[in-house]
């Protein structure tokens, strides 16, 4: 008997600069970046900061969940419960965390291991000297959330302060990881996760990754290891395995808690294994081009500089573009206040746009509405008045759009600006860059 074809939500809604994302678009992301926006709708969802994302067919809040097809993790859209039934892309009722938490425990609160746990956690950050008190499942009254919450260990140590660990075992909720992480950020309390039962090789559950990923690819593990180290070393120890490129968890090292880089508003980690790599091959790129312009005599674009740093494109554009380029590093330099122009030998970047400007045979006058992208997402807005929003209104000329290959090249080239998803991405982990803040 065939199979009844499941229904999908073709595509959703975001709010923000986000648009619309198609089920297509969402498989091809990488799971970094569907993974950081199923955090991020979940948590505004749970009234913490975030985006909504609405079905394109009847405009009810989504979700994203995921699934394993031949070995390989796919994400896909999900309407919330109390969806619109009559939604041509509805497929059921999702499933009710509190009942799945009812089963996991056999109607109990908390499992016998989880207990064992926490109290074996509780005496080992006791050997620490810097050690004051903690508690176990006790209600911690809120500061500026409405309520309080439980947290499985809250412990406070002398010039650390307060922090909170919670140990989960294989089955964790995302709506509950997503609550409490959004709890405890408000209250400014540092919230580690300790995971079980994980290993290099193993087959992660989903909402195990979400905590690994908000931990930026880091999984800690409380293991046999752990504790030998903890009781030689009089603190708490842990085990820490971090994601490689391709999502897969390297063999454990042994870390010091108070070794942690603590960020000011999310979880802990050990080595930034999400966005730090990222950036790193985004400024070796960029260095490339930077490299080419300061030797660029602004004519010849033979030179073999330029060509090997238009090698480093995903797609081929024309060689006047180049001059585009050019302006927009002299922009990112001037917002990264060192100021200096590639494109031309106008005294200022300001000078530039207005010269190469006068008409619309000028070399940026198909460039007008990416420019306009790019510098209004800069420390350099200012410059979209005066003179050079006079040039700009007065351009006619057809523009190159996000689909043209100049676009798609600077979106490799500055993500931080002109690529939304990124961008949300650096925003989240509170890692876009001073220049790229107009504010």
């Amino acid at each position: 008997m065939a199979r009844k074809p499941t229904r999908i939500i073709e595509g959703a809604m975001f709010d923000g600069e986000i648009g619309p994302v198609s089920a297509q678009e969402l498989i091809a992301m990488p799971e970094s970046q569907w993974g950081l926006f199923r955090d991020r709708i979940t948590d505004r969802h749970n009234g913490g900061e975030g985006v909504e994302a609405r079905c394109l067919m009847c405009g009810t809040p989504v979700f994203i969940q995921s699934k394993v097809n031949n070995q390989e993790r796919l994400p896909y859209f999900a309407h919330y419960r109390g969806g619109d039934v009559n939604c041509p892309w509805y497929n059921g009722k999702t499933k009710d965390p509190e009942q799945l938490r009812a089963v996991q425990y056999h109607g109990q609160q908390e499992s016998f291991f989880h207990r064992a746990m926490c109290e074996k956690l509780a005496e080992v950050v006791q050997l620490d000297e810097r050690y004051r008190k903690h508690r176990i499942d006790k209600y911690l009254p809120p500061k500026q959330n409405d309520n309080g919450r439980f947290p499985d260990i809250y412990v406070e140590w002398e010039g650390i302060g307060p922090f909170v660990i919670e140990f989960q075992l294989s089955h964790t909720f995302q709506t509950e990881i997503s609550k409490r992480c959004i709890h405890y950020e408000r209250e400014g309390i540092p919230l580690i996760w300790i995971l079980s039962g994980i290993a290099p090789g193993s087959n992660i559950p989903q909402n195990f990754r979400d905590v690994i990923r908000r931990h930026r690819g880091n999984a800690f593990v409380f293991d046999h290891k752990a504790s030998m180290a903890s009781f030689a070393n009089k603190t708490l120890m842990l085990s820490c395995l971090q994601m490689d490129e391709l999502g897969e968890l390297q063999p454990p090292v042994i870390v010091r808690f108070d070794k942690l880089f603590f960020p000011w508003n999310k979880l802990p980690y050990f080595k930034d294994r999400v966005i730090a790599p990222r950036l790193r091959l985004i400024r070796n790129t960029r260095k490339v081009w930077f490299d080419a312009f300061k030797h660029w005599d602004k004519k010849n674009y033979s030179d073999n500089m330029i060509q090997n740093a238009l090698s480093t494109l995903p797609h081929e554009i024309p060689c006047t573009a180049v001059t585009m380029i050019a302006a927009v590093f002299s922009i990112v330099a001037e917002a990264n206040g060192k100021p200096e122009n590639f494109a031309s030998g106008h005294e200022n970047v300001k000078g530039m746009l207005n010269g190469y400007l006068m008409n619309n045979n000028g070399r940026l006058a198909p460039y007008v509405n990416l420019l306009t992208s790019l510098i209004r997402n800069t420390k350099t807005s200012g410059l979209l008045s005066g003179s050079v929003k006079s040039h700009f209104d007065r351009i006619t000329r057809e523009q190159a759009t996000e689909e043209s290959a100049e676009w798609k090249a600077l979106k490799v080239l500055i993500p931080e600006v002109l690529d939304p998803l990124f961008r949300q991405e650096l925003i989240y982990y509170g890692e876009l860059p001073n220049w790229a803040n107009p504010e």
